[in-house]
């Protein structure tokens, strides 16, 4: 492990305050953390995409019923029931 670490330094020994180890170290620390934001990054995006997706179902099935109960399809009490069942918080449309 000695050797290895020797090598590293440039075959002089581990000095911490060694200004050419200051640098290599800072750069083996800035490659792990630029690694860890993007595994965050693409963890968060992935996760906000998939939530993105469900949302857009809901919102169809919203629209297509409220086009069913403009159409004349439904009768306002099976659209406040319908409404309900897919969790839209909005106020039902006017009689």
């Amino acid at each position: 492990m000695s050797n290895l670490l020797a090598v590293w330094v440039g075959g002089r020994g581990f000095r911490p305050w060694d200004f050419d180890v200051g640098l290599r170290l800072m750069a083996v620390l800035m490659f792990f953390a630029f690694l860890a934001l993007l595994i965050v990054g693409v963890v968060l995006l992935w996760q906000r995409n998939s939530r993105s997706g469900s949302g857009s179902r809901s919102d169809e099935a919203l629209a297509t019923l409220r086009m069913r109960y403009a159409r004349g399809e439904m009768t306002r009490e099976e659209f406040l029931q319908a409404n309900a069942d897919l969790g839209n918080g909005e106020s039902p449309p006017p009689e």
